[in-house]
This record gives structure tokens, C-alpha cells and sequence, in this order.
């Protein structure tokens, strides 16, 4: 009968325990939906910021480049008439042109495009701008001396002369050469102060009508490199966005100096790869680019260079206007040929990597970490482009009392926590409730020590030997022990009798 009582209250605790637990899980259910939504929503402001970052590293290693080639026109035919409107008889010339690039390597190697070093497989194009530039030159100086100004016609003239005099070898250009200027992030200082910029040394480049790649070096340490892909993982369909300098915003004369130089990003679509007339392969995609853009880099959402911008298509019907959204790039593969082939380390540097980091910290508003992060960076390399930006925006949103806890919980994580640590909770609750109960009543062995009862007396009728036993206690008048003995106490894990000073269960093990 007592055995039978027990078993009943131990089958009804176990009922109110599993009853207390199902409640527990009935609740996580209903607030699960809740909590879900939110980590939906977050998971999606961390889609954003990581793509926020990627550009924003992305551009931090764009460059601006200035190509200037030079030369001294001789056209010993001409001289007579250059003497007339008071030019010497060998003509300095100059063009400037303008692209951008990308860094590649945290030494200072750069890529761009052949085009934008002036290098064309025919010679004519090579000296087509200088060769123009004198043509205007002339004209300039016939207008200041007399006064007359040239029709269309006379232009068109003295230009078809002079290219006749160069491929006839009449007209010679001497001391022929591209100076080469980089200018890296936001380039205030422009074409009005070209010494502060970089000088460039052309280690490479392939003509326009071929690959139209070149690798430019400049003398700079820890410079923000980014990565190319190591092949063509540009597929159709797939989101591109294109970084640079073109000439609608550089020379925008609404635009502050300030920021007239720094790079712009736009956003496409793959649409396939196609084939240049000399069998080069080139990407095709609808990402907005104009000039300006030449040698710039094209990313994807992972932050891979997949391409760099070459050229685009012109109105067929002598127009001269570019058709917008059909523009094309040389493809990862052939960039990361013309790097190997020079021995070029193209890896993400240790500076772009802190870059990453602190974004990260000031986008989740941990500006103080954010702003070691940047400092950090700017002891490696003070000329990091835009960091000063970021760590004034940070101490600015520190005095406004912004700042995020040091960690930040993330939805996406305490749903799966929440879950688990509530139904281990739970069984653990249970478990530990068993062994409790369990250990709060003597072993057979210990009841023997405890009230003078044998085995042999529990093993026969219970009524009698617990009438003995209250006789006993009757005529000794005292009360049998409801715990462990004076000097001992019950282990937490397995209910033996151990002695009161022990830390840890002979038995079992478990620490007290």
C-alpha cells in the first residue's frame, strides 16, 4: 500500500512537471512568430550594411588618373606659316586625358585600361590628340594675330594635311612620352594641382583594340587593395555595379570642388560576353558608365572585381552620342592573366581589412571600437581615403548619446537560444526535481542506520514491522532521524551519505 501511494505521488509530480513545460513551449510558440519577424528584418538591415560595406571598400581603392602624352611637333614644310602667327619652328605639345583605375596590391601596383595610357595598336590613334592639338594651336595663334577666324572648312583642311604629313613621315613628333598622375579616394587637388598626385610608371598595358588593359605602380605602402576574381564568375542575370570617374560628374560645374573628384558608383545587370572584332573577349552588361569611367573597376555583391570598364557603343547614324545600356568591360580572366604574368601579390590589404572591421563597428553603433578600428588604419596609412569622415560622424554620434551596447543582440540568433534553452531548461527543471525528491528519502541500507530496522523487516509485512517500530520509538521516546546523521549530509547528485565536510561525492563525483 505505501509502496503504491509513493509511486502515485511521484506519477503526479512528473504530470505537473510535464504540464509546467508544455505551458513553457505553448508560450515560446506563440511568441516565436514575434521574434521571427524581427530576425527577418534585421537579417535584412545586415544584408544592406554588408552591402553598404562592400561598395564602400570597393572605393575606397578606386583611382583617379591623369595621362599626359607629350611631344615636340617638327614640320620643316610648315614653318614659314607657323613664323607668321609667331610659333616656333618645333611645336610643344600636350593632351590631357583622364580614366580610373583600382589598386591591387597594398605596394601600389594599379589597373586600368590601354586606352587611358594612350595606348592604341595604330600609331595614328596614339598621336591623333597631339596631332589635333596642333591643328588647334595654329589656329589659335592665326586668330590673335589677325584677327580672322577660320571656317569649318579651313579646319577640316589643315587637319587632313597634317595626318597626310605624319603617315608620309613629313611632320615628326620627338621626345614622345605619357606622364602618368594618380590621384587616390576623393581627389580634391585635380587637374589644378597635379604635383600633389602620384607619379605613375607604366609597368604594362596591351592596346585598346586588343585586351586595352595596363598596370600602372606607384611608390605608396599598405595602399587599400582589393581582389579580382581568379576567373569569369560573372553570370547572366546577376548584379553588377561599376565604380569611377566620369566626366558628367567631374566636371559638373554645379558640383562643389570639394567632392567633384570622388568616385561614383552605378548599378547593372549582366547580360553575356560577347567577342572584339580580334577575337578578345568582353563582358557586356547594362551598368550606367560614361568617359571617365575607362579602367575603372565592376564588382559583384561578394566584392570581386569581375571586369574593368573598356567602352561602350556609339549612335550608328553619325550622331556621335553614346546609345546608353549597352556598354562593355574586360572580364576577370584577362585582368588576372596581365597580373601574373608581372608577378603582381593581389590580395586584400591588412588596411582595407581594418576599413571592413570598422564599418562594420560603426554600423552597428559600437563607435569607440569603431574609431580604434580607423585609428589603427590611419597610423598604417594617413592618406586612407574617407576615413576622417567616418571618425568624425563617430565621436559626433558618441556626444549625442548613440552608442549601441558593446554586443548587440542579434534576433537571428536568440530565436534557435530561446527555444533551446527553454525546453533544456525544462527537462533540466524535471530531472532535477526527480533526483531532489529521490534523495530527500533514505536507501533501504540507510533506513536500517536510521530507525533499527533490517532488509529482512522490509522484505515481510510492512504493517509489522512498522508497528515495531513506532512501539520502539513509544518506549525510547525519541523521534527516529528525518535526515542524515549529526557530521554527514545527502550528495546533490546521488542521495548517498557523505560525510558534512566532503566537496565532492566519493560515489559520484559531482562537486557540492
Amino acid at each position: 500500500m505505501v509502496r503504491k501511494r509513493i509511486g502515485g505521488r511521484r506519477g503526479a509530480r512528473f504530470s505537473k512537471h510535464i504540464s509546467r513545460l508544455s505551458l513553457f513551449i505553448i508560450s515560446i510558440l506563440i511568441i516565436m512568430p514575434i521574434i521571427f519577424s524581427t530576425s527577418i528584418s534585421h537579417a535584412q538591415v545586415q544584408r544592406d550594411v554588408g552591402l553598404t560595406i562592400m561598395l564602400e571598400k570597393a572605393r575606397a581603392a578606386v583611382v583617379f588618373i591623369i595621362a599626359i602624352p607629350r611631344g615636340v611637333i617638327i614640320w620643316e614644310d610648315f614653318i614659314p606659316n607657323l613664323r607668321e602667327v609667331g610659333l616656333p619652328p618645333a611645336v610643344e605639345v600636350s593632351i590631357t586625358g583622364f580614366g580610373s583605375g583600382f589598386i591591387v596590391s597594398p605596394d601600389g601596383y594599379i589597373i586600368t585600361n590601354g586606352h587611358v595610357v594612350n595606348d592604341f595598336r595604330s600609331d595614328l590613334d596614339r598621336v591623333r590628340p597631339l596631332l589635333i592639338k596642333f591643328v588647334n594651336m595654329y589656329f589659335k595663334a592665326l586668330v590673335q594675330a589677325t584677327g580672322q577666324q577660320p571656317s569649318r572648312d579651313d579646319v577640316e583642311s589643315l587637319t587632313a594635311q597634317v595626318f597626310r604629313a605624319y603617315l608620309t613621315n613629313e611632320l615628326k613628333i620627338q621626345d614622345y612620352r605619357v606622364d602618368v598622375y594618380v590621384g587616390v579616394g576623393r581627389v580634391v587637388s585635380g587637374f589644378a594641382n597635379i604635383g600633389k598626385l602620384y607619379t605613375a610608371r607604366v609597368v604594362a598595358s596591351t592596346p585598346a583594340e586588343n585586351e586595352d588593359l595596363a598596370l600602372l605602380k606607384i611608390e605608396i605602402k599598405n595602399a587599400p587593395s582589393i581582389t579580382v576574381a581568379k576567373d569569369d564568375v560573372a553570370r547572366i542575370g546577376e548584379r553588377v555595379w561599376a565604380l569611377g570617374y566620369p566626366g558628367v560628374v567631374t566636371f559638373h560645374e554645379i558640383l562643389s570642388v570639394e567632392t567633384l573628384l570622388e568616385p561614383t558608383i552605378t548599378e547593372g545587370t549582366v547580360s553575356g560576353y560577347r567577342l572584339k572584332a580580334s577575337g578578345v573577349r568582353v563582358l557586356q552588361s547594362d551598368v550606367s558608365v560614361t568617359h571617365g569611367n575607362s579602367g575603372g573597376p565592376v564588382v559583384n555583391s561578394r566584392g570581386e572585381v569581375v571586369a574593368v570598364t573598356s567602352f561602350g557603343i556609339v549612335d550608328p547614324s553619325g550622331s556621335g552620342r553614346e546609345v546608353p545600356g549597352f556598354n562593355f568591360f574586360v572580364p576577370a580572366s584577362l585582368v588576372n592573366e596581365m597580373i601574373k604574368r608581372n608577378n603582381v601579390n593581389n590580395v586584400e590589404s591588412t588596411t582595407m581589412k581594418l576599413y571592413g572591421e570598422g564599418l562594420q563597428l560603426y554600423y552597428n553603433k559600437q563607435y569607440r571600437a569603431a574609431i580604434d578600428r580607423f585609428q589603427t588604419l590611419k597610423n598604417l596609412y594617413p592618406g586612407f581615403p574617407f576615413i576622417d569622415d567616418y571618425i568624425a560622424s563617430a565621436q559626433q554620434a558618441i556626444l549625442r548619446g548613440e552608442e549601441a551596447q558593446q554586443f548587440p543582440a542579434d534576433p537571428s540568433i536568440l530565436v534557435p537560444a530561446i527555444i533551446a534553452g527553454g525546453v533544456g531548461g525544462g527537462v533540466g527543471y524535471i530531472v532535477f526535481r526527480r533526483r531532489r525528491n529521490r534523495g530527500s528519502r533514505p536507501s533501504r541500507r540507510e533506513a536500517e542506520y536510521i530507525g533499527g530496522g533490517s532488509l529482512e523487516g522490509e522484505r515481510g509485512a510492512g504493517s509489522t514491522s512498522t508497528a515495531t517500530q513506532q512501539g520502539s520509538q513509544a518506549q525510547t521516546g525519541t523521534k527516529a532521524w528525518s535526515g542524515p546523521p549529526p557530521g554527514y549530509k545527502y550528495c546533490i547528485g546521488c542521495g548517498k551519505i557523505i560525510p558534512s565536510e566532503s566537496t565532492k561525492c566519493p560515489y559520484c563525483g559531482v562537486d557540492q
